[in-house]
């Protein structure tokens, strides 16, 4: 059972985790920080899109205690940032599905104080409460009864996007966080010594709860593709290993030899990579999407329900498509907040929309840089995406 959209844990996070995380905060005592913290850890049972986010907070941790050590607790559904993120000193894996052996897992490395990264799951404030920290801090999230089980709470404002929710965490500790998210050194430097190719990096899938609504169609994708094969550009599609069986759908739709399948061929880091020399990546909303804005790749990022005041790419000079609120789109603050009967928001973007945004993309990724030097050339082109 996947810990992703699972509805099952959804609703087993819901009947047991309120009732639970009530009972914690009704027995427990808000503690000072301590004097001296010498042991940091980040719980991270997320997404790779959150995960990448709150990775934003390390810089600020790092300045503030340089000798302390900081330890990810993440789960399976976000393992592979591990090889992405700087700032981390070890990382733990636990189990959503089995609670008791990850509290136990988490009272093992007990750490003098604990930052929840989760919005609105209960099961990660339970486990901040049991995992023998001295001090927890954790997100105050309306409707969603997991706060008390905290030292400090912080208010998860649902009109500022997440990143900026994710720095308000250090607040507690004094600290007005400013850091954005890196990748590790390695990483960026294959990207930036490697040269742009002349392939459009296409990432059609979304994940987790009713994901389908955040995705465009496969026709429309189809088309894109041909429209920007007749330019000259090659197609990579990228994807996990689950969505291997769509994408060679996707390719045989488009029937074409400039299409090439990286769908679970691939690890993070070497999508990472991938991403950083695209010409151009279009993307739903997810976490391929952030990587991509965090990679520096030019970047067109479609959004229906997603809102991406919330949950757009950090990176300022990313292309957004989408139908706003007052179209019916933008509407998703946490992700689950659903319509009985909710609209096809992803169709009103519309093929021509995103053709030129990619072209605008590439075009200005081919301006000089600051020493004059062309960022993407017709000779850099004839690169092909690192194997």
């Amino acid at each position: 059972m996947s810990e992703r959209g699972s509805n099952l844990l959804r609703q087993m996070d819901q009947v047991a985790g309120i009732p639970l995380s009530l009972v914690l905060g009704l027995f427990r005592r808000r503690r000072p920080l301590p004097a001296e913290v010498n042991s940091i850890g980040i719980l991270m049972l997320g997404v790779i899109g959150d995960t990448l986010l709150a990775s934003a907070i390390l810089p600020d941790l790092r300045q503030a205690y340089p000798r302390a050590r900081i330890t990810a607790f993440i789960s399976h559904a976000n393992w592979g940032t591990v090889d992405l993120l700087t700032g981390l000193d070890d990382v733990l894996v636990l189990s959503v599905k089995k609670p008791l052996s990850a509290a136990r897992l988490l009272r093992r490395h007990p750490v003098d104080l604990m930052i929840d990264i989760g919005q609105w799951a209960r099961i990660s404030a339970v486990l901040a409460a049991m995992s023998g920290a001295k001090f927890t801090i954790g997100f105050k999230t309306s409707g969603q009864h997991r706060h008390t089980v905290f030292d400090a709470n912080v208010d998860h404002s649902p009109v500022r996007h997440e990143i900026d929710n994710f720095r308000a965490l250090l607040e507690p500790l004094g600290l007005t966080a400013t850091g954005s998210p890196k990748l590790q050194a390695d990483i960026m430097n294959d990207i930036e010594r490697g040269v742009k190719s002349r392939t459009v990096v296409f990432h059609p899938w979304a994940a987790g709860y009713k994901s389908h609504l955040r995705e465009w169609p496969d026709k429309r994708w189809a088309e894109l593709a041909r429209r920007l094969i007749c330019d000259g550009y090659d197609i990579a599609i990228t994807g996990g290993p689950s969505d291997y069986q769509r994408a060679k759908a996707l390719s045989e739709m488009i029937d074409d030899p400039a299409v090439k399948i990286l769908a679970g061929t691939t690890t993070l880091r070497q999508t990472a990579v991938i991403l950083g020399r695209a010409a151009c990546v279009v993307s739903v909303n997810t976490g391929v999407m952030h990587l991509a804005a965090i990679a520096n790749a030019p970047l067109v990022a479609l959004h229906g329900p997603t809102n991406p005041k919330r949950w757009g790419p950090t990176n300022p000079k990313a292309i957004v498509l989408g139908p706003g609120a007052e179209e019916g789109g933008a509407y998703l603050n946490l992700g689950f907040e659903y319509p009985p009967s909710p609209p096809d928001c992803m169709s009103k973007i519309s093929v021509e929309d995103v053709l030129r945004s990619s072209l605008t993309a590439i075009e200005q990724s081919q301006k000089p840089d600051v020493f004059g030097r062309p960022v993407w050339s017709p000779v850099a082109s004839e690169a092909s995406p690192p194997q």
